[in-house]
């Protein structure tokens, strides 16, 4: 089945054509084709463009790792440094670590595994997980949707539970700015990520339900 899309899945893996490649994605999205061997031809070329193009990448459980680590560490500081800057510093820290923590507790859950970490974002510091293509595209509309949402909810987070430390620090005034912190998120988020980031992949995926 599928023998022209491989043929030229085939042809790309020699003479890589973007738009081309994304083509066939959004064909197999939308036909909901399941064929672990054309599945497998996606997952392999876009495999190979992320090692042509990203030098520095860790290991799915180190980055997890090191992401942990630095959660509680901010949540750790935060309870114990007596400084409004620390709750600040903590909710920032926090905001950057769970997004792809969130994303990897999500996607685990609706079956949708991640080959490695890099960094990425405009000033390419963001960490970021590699989508393993073949689990993404095995995956139904719904569960890509909530994958990629669920870093928007991770980001939003952050600044919540450095408001709640606060609060049981009695640091009202420093709890009211890290709300208002999670209020600008918010608009944030509503204003830009549904143009170029999470919100628009989610929307986009859940199109193809």
């Amino acid at each position: 089945m599928h023998e022209e899309l491989k043929e030229r899945l085939q042809q790309l893996r020699k003479n890589y054509n973007g738009k081309e490649f994304m083509g066939i994605i959004d064909q197999v999205k939308r036909d909901r084709i399941n064929d672990d061997e054309l599945l497998g031809l996606i997952a392999g070329i876009s495999q190979k463009r992320f090692r042509e193009k990203v030098s520095f990448t860790l290991s799915v459980p180190i980055g997890n790792l090191l992401e942990l680590a630095l959660t509680i560490a901010a949540i750790v500081l935060a309870f114990l440094v007596n400084s409004d800057w620390m709750l600040y510093i903590s909710a920032l820290v926090l905001l950057t670590t769970l997004h792809p923590l969130s994303h990897y507790l999500a996607g685990t859950l609706l079956g949708i595994r991640f080959m490695r970490y890099y960094l990425n974002g405009p000033a390419k510091f963001e960490p970021t997980l590699k989508i393993d293509y073949f689990s993404y595209l095995k995956a139904s509309a719904k569960a890509r949707a909530l994958m990629h949402a669920s870093g928007v909810i991770g980001t939003l987070i952050g600044p919540l539970v450095a408001a709640a430390i606060a609060l049981s620090k009695g640091a009202s005034a420093a709890a009211y700015y890290l709300f208002v912190l999670f209020l600008v998120g918010i608009v944030f988020e509503l204003l830009t990520s549904t143009k170029i980031g999470d919100l628009m992949r989610a929307k986009r995926e859940y199109g193809y339900r």
